[in-house]
């Protein structure tokens, strides 16, 4: 009963039955909101819960390099999603009070 590290490979077994159970859910989540960032560049709600699917479906995957450029890809996601809220941010104080 080892402890996983959020960085470290599912175990095998593990990974085989939570692939089996979650992947179909995972993909069809990812392609849904994949569609939604599409229609609304600027969906950073969108973009946060796409990062996290991207961190679930590198659970899924075997090859370290394809966990590795998962992970990247969520967390360039968040890096987009900060500049998105920064950007309003400054828009928001920008605008005159009314």
């Amino acid at each position: 009963n080892k402890q996983v590290k959020d960085t470290d490979p599912l175990p095998p077994d593990v990974r085989t039955a939570y692939t089996q159970k979650y992947g179909p859910l995972v993909d069809d989540g990812i392609a849904s909101l994949q569609q939604a960032t599409k229609l609304n560049p600027e969906y950073d709600d969108a973009m946060t819960y796409l990062n996290l699917l991207y961190r679930r479906k590198a659970d899924m995957v075997e090859s370290s390099a394809e966990r590795d450029a998962l992970t990247k890809q969520a967390d360039d996601l968040l890096d987009k999603v900060k500049e998105i809220k920064q950007k309003r941010a400054e828009q928001a104080e920008q605008k005159p009070a009314s």
